[in-house]
């Protein structure tokens, strides 16, 4: 068993999930930024004098146009691979957490808290003048519920409370609920046999797709469902733990671990069926968006062709693993956590501007879009990891100076 002081970052990179992670959380900001030009509902857009806002994204190429439309289901590998990557910094052989829970949820929320509160409290402040002049906005005391639940990372656990703030930021708060209950995942599935396990994990997106197809069967014409509805099944913490649970028992079944070594001595080959998933899971970016068929394919449809493509990215099979494996993919991986955090952010900036100067709406797109890099990119290494570094020393400062006097007292 690791040490509890063991720093998880000094494990080997998996570069190319690193990689593809980053395209892929940049995928759904993009989706987010295209629905804002799409809305699922008439009614559902924004005001009139921001009709021109991100006004890029009328006038792509069909291709590019339905690329986009599909974001959501990117979604899905995004919580695969936090359930993989966790699994494999901390399920330890013994099948326990290879640290002391406190410090594992210690350094997991110390990642994401400190740079979110930040993030948040700047987005409000921009945000503070639609309560204001907007008489389409929520009520102040439905706003002031939302706040605190946006802050303390709960909103997703009640749909009104989720689009208000920092609606990408469902995610964060969805992730949170599964580092808490990480585990007692890791200790429940260990008892498993290998047999057990392969036939769980045959399972899963056959039960993520549970919540979708419920509300498919009890709602007539579910394309036109509350926008309550289709937050509840698309965000409810919950109904992720499936995603993350295939991500955690694929990187055990395949040995995919810190711990072991016969995995890193696989022959990487120059092509890899990750390689034909991969290319599957873009052939399905290009189809017709459809309003129903988009759950599904969220909520399970995709999740085997996800599996396909982390287990040879993780064992760096293929040409795509070899292409996100390029200079620089790791460093602009790492940023994943932060574009989600700041997509509210650099969204209201978009929206500022085409009000503050409508000649320069036409820019919109692309400040949001390429200020949301640079402003990740400086959140992860000037602000998320320096402050996650230095709260973790500081916990095992208090829990040496605490193991000598719990010593005293047990005597």
């Amino acid at each position: 068993m690791a040490t509890p002081t063991q720093d998880n970052e000094q494990a080997p990179l998996l570069t190319p999930l690193n990689g593809v992670r980053f395209f892929a959380v940049f995928h759904i900001f993009l989706f987010h930024m295209w629905a804002v030009k799409h809305p699922d509902s008439p009614g559902e857009g924004p005001p009139a004098q921001f009709a021109e806002v991100f006004g890029v994204l009328n006038h792509l190429p069909w291709w590019l146009d339905r690329f986009l439309a599909h974001g959501y289901v990117s979604t899905t590998f995004f919580f695969a691979l936090s359930g993989f990557i966790l699994s494999y910094l901390y399920w330890s052989p013994s099948g326990e957490l290879a640290t002391t829970k406190r410090r594992f949820w210690w350094a997991r929320l110390s990642r994401v808290y400190p740079a979110h509160l930040i993030a948040l409290a700047i987005t409000s402040l921009l945000m503070l003048p639609r309560f204001v002049f907007d008489p389409l906005a929520p009520s102040i005391p439905l706003a002031a519920a939302s706040l605190v639940a946006t802050t303390t990372l709960t909103q997703a656990w009640f749909p009104p409370l989720v689009p208000i703030w920092a609606w990408p930021t469902w995610a964060l708060s969805a992730l949170v609920f599964l580092y808490l209950i990480m585990p007692w995942l890791m200790s429940t599935l260990a008892r498993l046999t290998r047999k057990q396990m392969w036939a769980v994990l045959a399972a899963l997106p056959v039960v993520s797709l549970v919540p979708t197809l419920l509300g498919i069967a009890l709602v007539p014409d579910f394309a036109t469902a509350s926008l309550n509805l289709k937050t509840f099944i698309g965000s409810t913490p919950l109904f992720w733990v499936p995603t993350f649970v295939a991500g955690m028992l694929l990187s055990r079944l395949l040995g995919i671990s810190r711990f072991e070594q016969k995995w890193r001595d696989e022959r990487k080959s120059w092509l890899a069926l990750g390689d034909l998933a991969f290319l599957g899971l873009v052939a399905v970016c290009l189809l017709e968006p459809h309003p129903v068929w988009r759950h599904v394919l969220r909520h399970g449809l995709l999740l085997p062709l996800y599996l396909l493509v982390i287990r040879d990215f993780a064992l760096g099979k293929g040409l795509f693993a070899r292409a996100f494996s390029l200079p620089g993919m790791d460093f602009f991986g790492q940023t994943s956590f932060s574009i989600f955090i700041w997509q509210g952010f650099l969204t209201a900036v978009g929206f500022i501007v085409a009000f503050v100067s409508p000649a320069a709406v036409a820019a919109s797109f692309w400040i949001s879009t390429i200020g949301l890099i640079v402003v990740a990119t400086i959140s992860t290494y000037w602000l998320e990891k320096p402050l996650a570094k230095r709260l973790r020393k500081r916990f095992d400062a208090r829990e040496k100076a605490a193991k000598p006097l719990g010593l005293v007292l047990a005597s």
